[in-house]
């Protein structure tokens, strides 16, 4: 593997991520800080190039400016009036908007996406050359919102062989996040109606289609599955982990809100002994379900038996830590899970012969697909899910196995009934020709 030395401008700083993902940082010295210089500590971001280019053309002038006796003033700098970059801080900053209220790991996504829509540069067109957030909202039309999409999907990537010295020129797709970049601006513009003067009463990143990409359906654990996890959980010391992917089947909750924020209140607390609280964070939804029939029948035993064994006698922390200790979460609060996590949990799914597809949501997917093999209603599903549309519960009771089993013999039935039909038809006609005698031949 070669490596290209870089030379950092003073006082850059290279730090290591928890990931272990090197990244710079723009630090001056103890007696420059003191001196009164700011901003004396700022982080500069994984991409060299331009944490360099931050530092040479912004922080050292500044330093530069200070040090030679120069006055230096903080200025509030803030989007130009009447640009995308204005609507989507609007957007960003009032309190009645979508974005405000969202979860918080939705919200830093969200923010991401829309800065990196803001920062692309047109490579042509009418803007070519010019930031989509430095245009203005009155002049972008629904075929520059289309444009955004197109060559954010297709990017160059230049590499320079640091041996030879030449430079490879490759074509990178990026499809989803594409997708995904378009999605916020256009959910960005629906959102700053009513909250922004300007926000155009037609959306142009609204009533566009575009080619269809390669999806795959997120693989959905069965019951069967579930148990043989179980088992084998027990056996090697995770039964801490397997308990969390039978709340994401049995509860169906999003696999996010288990690890860092199921907690020791939500499960049989005092004044509700027999309950406990569901909070579905993505959809702001929470709700006290029953853990007990009205004849005291337990609805979930097995589930029960093990979450009474993670909380024990504790009343405050997480309720399922993190097998071998007695109250360390897996997770911080609404964060990814950790890569820790995701190669034990791998060497799990490896032990019980799951597939490599198989990934810890497949738990709550498979719990949600399910109550459609169950033959539960679409209001029965919303209820154990906590989706907000129908819609989307929809795509579950496609995704289940006894549906396509069911249609499939829905199928077999009408071809049959055809079958059938053509043979009797067959049939009869085999039957009309021998009754009906054969015309008489004239041998004149």
């Amino acid at each position: 593997m070669s490596v290209l030395s870089v030379a950092l401008p003073p006082y850059t700083r290279v730090h290591l991520s928890r990931t272990g993902k090197p990244y710079l940082r723009w630090e001056v010295s103890t007696a420059i800080k003191r001196a009164g210089f700011r901003p004396s500590c700022v982080a500069l971001g994984s991409d060299i190039p331009k944490a360099i280019a931050k530092v040479n053309n912004d922080l050292l002038l500044r330093l530069r400016a200070f040090q030679d006796g120069a006055s230096a003033i903080d200025v509030q700098v803030g989007p130009v009036p009447g640009t995308v970059d204005e609507l989507v801080h609007v957007y960003k900053t009032d309190e009645t908007s979508l974005y405000q209220n969202c979860s918080d790991k939705t919200k830093a996504e969200n923010s991401d996406l829309l800065s990196k829509a803001c920062d692309h540069v047109y490579r042509d067109g009418e803007f070519k050359g010019m930031r989509v957030g430095s245009v203005p909202v009155a002049m972008l039309e629904a075929t520059h919102a289309r444009r955004l999409k197109i060559e954010y999907e297709k990017v160059e990537k230049t590499e320079t062989d640091p041996a030879t010295g030449e430079t490879n020129v490759t074509l990178k797709t990026r499809p989803r996040r594409a997708e995904k970049v378009f999605g916020a601006l256009r959910a960005a513009f629906n959102g700053a109606r009513g909250i922004y003067k300007l926000a155009p009463a037609n959306n142009p990143f609204d009533k566009q289609r575009f080619a269809t990409r390669m999806k795959q359906v997120r693989h959905a654990v069965t019951f069967e599955d579930l148990i043989e996890t179980l088992i084998a959980a027990d056996k090697v010391g995770l039964s801490n982990m397997a308990t969390m992917a039978f709340v994401a089947y049995d509860l169906e909750m999003r696999v996010l809100s288990i690890p860092s924020k199921l907690l020791v209140e939500h499960y049989k607390p005092a004044d509700r002994p027999h309950q406990m609280l569901i909070v579905h964070w993505k959809t702001k939804l929470q709700t006290w379900i029953d853990l007990y029939d009205e004849d005291g029948s337990p609805l979930y035993p097995a589930l029960e038996k093990r979450l009474d064994a993670c909380k024990g006698d504790r009343t405050s922390g997480i309720l399922i830590p993190m097998d071998g200790t007695a109250d360390q979460a897996w997770s911080e609060d609404d964060h990814n899970l950790p890569t820790s996590f995701r190669q034990v949990f791998r060497s799990l799914m490896q032990m019980v012969g799951l597939p490599e597809v198989c990934k810890f949501t497949s738990f709550r997917h498979g719990g949600i697909t399910g109550t459609a093999e169950a033959g539960c209603t679409e209001n029965e599903m919303m209820i154990l899910s906590g989706h907000a549309t129908a819609a989307t519960v929809q795509l579950y009771v496609k995704r289940s196995r006894r549906a396509r089993a069911t249609a499939r013999k829905k199928v077999m039935a009408y071809q049959a009934e055809i079958l059938a039909k053509m043979a009797k038809a067959r049939a009869e006609v085999a039957t009309s020709a021998l009754q009906t005698p054969a015309p008489a031949i004239n041998k004149a």
